[in-house]
């Protein structure tokens, strides 16, 4: 078994207020956009240090410099655009949506920079992240270009294989698709395997990440899609998943730390969930984490939420922590 995390880390705590100084620099004019940059990076070096500190096994970099899930993309890729407001999903926190304007293309370096700088400040295994091709795609505002939904997903999804190609050339040996339009919209179950069949042609272990909503009606199909890992949060929602793990072939990456509730879970509880997890599945093919981003919770209870991870883990492998 390994911990892991998902998504975004707190960008700021009552003791690192550095980036948020920053950002009211910026937006006054009394900071360039490469002053800015190196803030954004000694942010993500203090990200990284806390998830090594924290003993989460496989870390990412924070996604520091991430706005919200779509914007690295919608900011950096040919015929798109950040256009308004909208509230992520039944989250108290907002994004921007992507406006579509032509035709998306990519040089695929969007996250390369950031990643290579990630990987120097590492201790230990470190994974990357894009968005998923069918939540980028269903978040969308306007589209002049594409005629639907369909058509739209798999363009999406070649810009996606696109950065995890740039991302593979880069080192990386695992990369997140977050995708919780998939269990928000199981409707669209075959527009969403066609476009990870896009996103295996890349070469690189694949680890389909779903949130917010139970993955039940789609956790035996699940099985057949092109990935390393798949993601199931069993904390946001009622789930039946953990009676139905045994048809996974892949490994799983439990998400048993509610990111969207301030109260810690408890190493009991937590090892009871890990506990019936593997009467489904063996250790070696059980990953835990939380259940998303802990860019939702204050600094100091992400942290908490993190050690209490990694304590009841260390107590089913007979090591406390």
């Amino acid at each position: 078994m390994k911990t892991t995390v998902i998504g975004a880390y707190p960008k700021i705590s009552d003791e690192h207020q550095d980036l948020r100084r920053a950002l009211h620099r910026h937006d006054r004019g009394e900071l360039d956009a490469d002053g800015l940059s190196a803030v954004l990076d000694e942010s993500t070096r203090w990200a990284i240090g806390e998830l090594n500190w924290a003993g989460i096994d496989v870390i990412n970099d924070g996604q520091i410099r991430w706005d919200d899930l779509l914007a690295p993309f919608a900011r950096a890729w040919n015929g798109c655009d950040r256009g308004p407001l909208e509230r992520f999903y039944d989250n108290n926190t907002y994004f921007r949506q992507p406006v579509i304007t032509g035709p998306i293309t990519t040089d695929g370096k969007t996250l390369v920079r950031d990643f290579e700088f990630a990987r120097r400040e590492a201790r230990g295994d470190l994974k990357a992240a894009v968005c998923g091709p069918l939540t980028f795609a269903t978040l969308v505002s306007e589209d002049s270009h594409y005629r639907s939904l369909e058509d739209r997903t798999l363009a999406v999804a070649d810009a996606i294989a696109a950065e995890i190609r740039g991302l593979g050339a880069a080192g990386a040996t695992l990369i997140d698709v977050e995708e919780p339009a998939l269990v928000a919209h199981p409707e669209h179950f075959a527009i969403a395997r066609a476009a990870m069949e896009r996103l295996a042609t890349a070469g690189v272990p694949l680890a389909l990440q779903t949130y917010f909503f139970p993955a039940d009606p789609l956790l035996d199909a699940l099985a057949a899609f092109p990935i390393a890992q798949v993601g199931i949060d069993v904390r946001s929602r009622e789930t039946h998943v953990l009676e139905k793990l045994t048809g996974l072939r892949q490994t799983v990456v439990l998400g048993i730390v509610d990111a969207r509730n301030t109260r810690v879970e408890t190493e009991r509880e937590l090892v009871g969930l890990i506990e019936a997890a593997l009467k489904r599945i063996p250790a070696e093919y059980l990953w835990l984490a939380p259940t998303t981003g802990l860019e939702y919770l204050p600094h100091d209870i992400a942290v908490e939420k993190l050690k209490a991870l990694v304590s009841a883990v260390h107590a089913i492998g007979g090591v406390k922590a």
